[in-house]
Formats: C-alpha cells, structure tokens, sequence
C-alpha cells in the first residue's frame, strides 16, 4: 500500500473545498483487515499496515488552535520534533494530505495541500505500560528499561525554570486555576484543595530554590501516563502534550509522580514507585518525599480539572462518567496534600 495510492472521491467537480468527512472517508477507506480508525477529542488516527496517520480536526479550543491548514501543519512539525526526543524511531515525519483538480486524494501527491498528516510507526497496543501491567507480562527489566531512557531524557533537557520564586509563583497560579473550575464541582474541596497546596509552596520555599537552582525543572514530556509507555526493545514514550510549551515546564519529580499516580490508578503502585525511584536513582535526585506527595496532589488536582472541563463539552458522551472521575482526583489531591503537611 503505497503513499501515492489515490482513490476516486465523491468530492465531484475541481475547486469544491473538501471537509473533514470527506478526509477521513477517504484515509478510511485506504484501511484493511486488522486495521483501524480512532477517534479522538482533536484527532482522528488511522492505523494502516505497518504504520499510524494521525490527522487533526480542524478545531479550537484554549489554548489549543488547530483552525487553520498552516496551525494544523506547524502543530503537526512540533509534535513530531518533540516526540522524537522520547521516541525518535516511531515519529517518521510529517506528509501532505493533496487533492488533485479533479477530485482525487493521495498522501504526498501532486494536488494542492489540504492538511498534514502525523506519519508514525503503527506500535503493538499490546506493549503499552498499561497493558503489560495488566496482563502482568511487565519484568522489572521492562520497567528498569524505561527508567533509564527517562533518566537520559530529563539529564539532556536544558533547565526552563532556574529560579524558586518563578517556581513557586507557577504552583500557585495552577493551584488557583485548578480551584477555579473544580469549585463548580466541589466548592468546599476545592476551597480546601487550593489552601493546603498554597500553604505548601509557601512553607517550602527552600525545596523549591533548591529543585529549580538544581536544573529539576524541564520541558518536560507533559502527559506521561501508562496508556503512552512502550515497554519494547527499545523502550519509548509518545503522545507528549505538544501543544503548549507551558504545561510541560515540569519539576522531573512531579512529572514522575504522575506516572506513579497513574499506575497505582489502575491497580498496579508498586510498579509506579519502581518506576519514580530508579529514575531518581538514576539521576542521583534525592527528592523530599513531602515534596513527592505535594506533586502528586498536584497533578491529581490538575488532572481533576481537566475531567470537569470533559464533563462541560458540547459533544461530551459521559458526563456523569467525567465528573465521578473529576471527583476522584480531587480526593487524591487532598489525601496526597495531607500526607505532604503531615
């Protein structure tokens, strides 16, 4: 199945702006037995043969902007320039998606540009953290393997934020943010979310110097759950959050809080902690575990936000499901800021 496959598409005469149906009824269309179509909030992701297109929806959302054909192309270079750097053999590049005068589509083809296409290696979902851990095919070989290429990662990446105060002041402006939509959930637990955090950063000022002096604080990955963990030889992570350079400026240990976080989520902390620790270890970073428990507050509450955002969309199809969800990182948040006050 080549890249200059071109099928003929209903589009009917030259000049008649194509929409995302006829895109994705057509990259649908090029698909075979054992392949797949995914949808996503902002993506659709074609799972061809041996290979992964990923194609955005032309949508906008704060701070998210994928409206225009140039946002969607420069978006698409960033996110395989980013990945590349947890898993350069799986981001192959990005390719045109073309129509040609008389209706016809083709993947780098000769017609005008209509969108840009994520080209990827098609992984083994199979091979995924949270699979391996499930099925309990995860060794401690595995997990050590991805601690190492984490430890690399985060000794590479230059420091984002080098100074306490700047530190501290982006805690409390994500804890009041946080505050701001979990209340419409919660008002009292988010009210008393926000305060344990806030007394925190202002209590450990010293810790915060002393993680951002010491270069702790990166681009991070952004997004690191099990669901993005290949556990293969070589090991990767995809799906970093690309789309603002903001929220993957992290301390490395919150970063890897949440991935504990998220493995004891689904049953399996112990191999969470493995992971946090050897990465730690690893990188010789002797981190506060109050300051661990903090993070981890954090991002739950972080994370809590986000699932009351879900649960407000107009195409939302859980609501009930987004905010039981919401409600359960806020508990997380709070028992982990009481462990950190302790």
């Amino acid at each position: 199945m080549g890249d200059q496959v071109t099928l003929q598409t209903t589009l009917g005469r030259a000049g008649r702006q194509c929409s995302l149906a006829d895109k994705v009824a057509w990259l649908r269309g090029r698909l075979r037995a054992g392949d797949e179509a995914i949808e996503t909030h902002f993506a659709w992701v074609f799972l061809a043969g041996d290979r992964a297109w990923k194609l955005r929806k032309p949508v906008r959302r704060d701070p998210m902007d994928y409206s225009t054909l140039e946002a969607r192309r420069r978006d698409s270079e960033a996110e395989v320039r980013l990945n590349r750097r947890l898993a350069p053999h799986v981001y192959l590049g990005i390719r045109p998606l073309t129509l040609t005068a008389d209706g016809r589509f083709a993947i780098g083809g000769e017609g005008a540009v209509v969108d840009w296409l994520v080209e990827m290696r098609r992984l083994d979902r199979h091979r995924m953290l949270d699979e391996m851990l499930a099925s309990g095919r995860a060794t401690a070989a595995d997990l050590d393997r991805v601690s190492e290429l984490l430890a690399v990662f985060y000794a590479r990446e230059a420091p984002a934020v080098t100074d306490g105060a700047t530190l501290a002041g982006r805690l409390r402006a994500q804890a009041t943010a946080n505050h701001r939509v979990i209340a419409t959930l919660d008002a009292t637990g988010a009210a008393a979310l926000r305060d344990a955090q806030l007394a925190f950063v202002d209590a450990h000022a010293g810790w915060l110097e002393t993680r951002a002096a010491g270069g702790c604080v990166v681009e991070a990955h952004g997004d690191l759950r099990p669901e993005h963990v290949l556990l293969d030889e070589p090991a990767a992570v995809i799906d970093c959050l690309e789309f603002d350079r903001n929220l993957r400026i992290l301390d490395r240990a919150e970063e890897l809080e949440f991935l504990a976080m998220e493995c004891a989520r689904i049953g399996h902390a112990a191999s969470g902690r493995r992971l946090a620790r050897t990465c730690l270890a690893r990188l010789a970073d002797a981190v506060p575990p109050p300051l661990q428990h903090f993070y981890r507050s954090h991002r739950a509450g972080t994370r809590a936000k986000l699932y009351v955002w879900r649960a407000g969309e107009p195409d939302g199809d859980d609501v009930e499901g987004w905010f039981a969800t919401a409600r359960d990182y806020l508990r997380v948040a709070r028992e982990a800021v009481e462990a950190a006050s302790g």
